[in-house]
């Protein structure tokens, strides 16, 4: 697709301009508040470096920093405010009034002076880039490819209801998979028709989807499952069609006033601002762990050295976020070439682990070097192990929910690694299965602190296996 789309790096860069130079306003307008010369305080640059920082840590966590082009210009002029609104307070109570001053009007002014330039500005900027990305929207100069899938008379009605509307969505609907046995939907021409499921992930490849729109009959939900087995790590948004029960229910929750109204496929995935806190944590603890753990980890890396012949790291592919392949790293704990076989789990009384090694499992001390898949962003401290792809085909052969769990980033522990630890079978492995989607389901940073603290009570405890 050859679209001319803003980059969100260009959003950033406004923002990290605004607040360099809302910086520079206040110790400009702070010399006229106490009629001082205009100079350059000890101290500025480090504040500036700061509070450029700060203003845009406390964006990104907010999810400022994410689809651009899926913006609401009300909703995002609310959120400046008060971003604004914190950030300045913040810096009032903790900086401002630990400055004696004369005058307590001082102060008021003081923050007056900060947050005037930066929220006006910044609102003026955000207004800029918003309708920009509007008319490029209305002037289908950037669209998103959809495909409809469902039943011909919903997609029908569906249809007309979009094209009627006064959505400036940008969705380009260019496909229509039919779960009726005929086609009686009175859908143009130009749109394809995709005969089954059987082609879904080739067709949103080749087609570049990036929205799939659900619209089937009560009788045909179960269809909903199937369609999100497959496309569960594809790039792509999954919406459903609701009905009147979904919107009594409160399935149905959109802010969308002369759009269609649509359910986005989110079980699982934390909001916006909460991810940002959960990676946030993950690197804070992966530095820490790190920089704490450091005589360990070289403690540990010499006995691997000297416990057995071969690498002291050991590499190997696993399937992560989305379903994409990735190297995850761990002190080696078997022989070398213990899978010269083909893959094979690991159990208790397994001879392929060395003494030591079996010594690091009990520990988790193996683990370790996997909080640089973390900090990469590969990993999160917390969530669904990652498993190789030999053994990912053989349970979703059986279980295709499985796919679930990429819709999450794996993690160095999981609530199925509290119950069960690592699974020495399939069978064990679908086991565990069970509590990876419960985690996916109903993730919370509170369910990640009680894993976290079950873990480190197996750890301290020496029960690992």
């Amino acid at each position: 697709m050859n679209q001319t789309r803003i980059n969100i790096s260009w959003y950033i860069l406004a923002d990290l301009i605004i607040a360099t130079l809302s910086w520079i306003c206040f110790y400009y307008l702070r010399t006229l508040i106490y009629h001082d010369d205009f100079h350059i305080p000890p101290g500025f640059y480090l504040g500036l470096l700061l509070f450029d920082a700060g203003w845009l840590f406390l964006y990104f966590i907010s999810g400022t920093y994410h689809s651009l082009y899926q913006k609401s210009r009300i909703a995002e002029f609310i959120k400046t405010i008060l971003i604004s609104l914190i950030g300045c307070l913040f810096l009032l109570f903790f900086f401002i009034l630990k400055n004696p001053q004369n005058k307590n009007s001082f102060y008021y002014l003081e923050f007056v002076s900060l947050i005037f330039p930066l929220l006006i500005t910044t609102l003026i900027t955000r207004i800029l880039f918003l309708n920009y990305v509007k008319k490029q929207i209305k002037n289908g100069e950037v669209y998103f490819n959809a495909l409809l899938i469902g039943s011909s008379n919903k997609a029908s009605v569906f249809y007309n209801e979009f094209i009627n509307s006064k959505s400036d969505s940008g969705f380009r609907i260019i496909g229509f998979i039919n779960t009726d046995t005929l086609d009686s939907s009175s859908l143009p021409s130009e749109i394809k028709r995709f005969v089954d499921f059987s082609n879904l992930k080739k067709n949103i490849q080749e087609n570049h989807i990036e929205e799939i729109i659900i619209t089937v009959e009560k009788n045909e939900r179960t269809l909903i499952s199937k369609i999100l087995e497959i496309a569960i790590d594809e790039d792509v948004n999954i919406k459903i069609a609701p009905d009147t029960v979904d919107i009594i229910t409160g399935a149905l929750q959109t802010n969308s006033i002369m759009g269609i109204p649509l359910i986005d496929i989110h079980a699982g995935i934390l909001p916006e601002w909460q991810q940002n806190i959960k990676r946030i944590i993950d690197i804070v603890i992966s530095i820490a762990a790190g920089i704490i753990l450091l005589p360990l980890f070289i403690y540990t890396l010499i006995k691997v050295y000297f416990s057995s012949k071969g690498p002291i790291f050991f590499s190997q592919e696993r399937i992560g976020y989305k379903g994409k392949p990735f190297n995850m790293y761990k002190f080696r704990s078997m022989v070398v070439d213990a899978e010269i076989n083909g893959p094979q789990l690991s159990k208790a009384d397994d001879e392929r682990i060395t003494n030591w090694g079996r010594r690091m499992r009990k520990w988790r001390l193996d683990e370790l070097p996997q909080l640089w898949n973390v900090l990469k962003g590969e990993m999160s401290i917390v969530g669904p192990r990652p498993e190789r792809k030999f053994f990912i085909d053989k349970i979703t052969s059986q279980h295709p929910e499985y796919k679930y769990i990429f819709k999450v980033k794996p993690g160095i522990t999981s609530w199925g690694m509290v119950k069960f630890g690592y699974a020495s079978s399939v069978d064990e492995m679908v086991e565990r299965m069970a509590y990876d989607l419960l985690y996916v389901e109903n993730v919370t940073i509170l369910l990640d602190l009680k894993i976290l603290i079950y873990t480190f009570k197996i750890i301290f405890s020496g029960k690992g296996k």
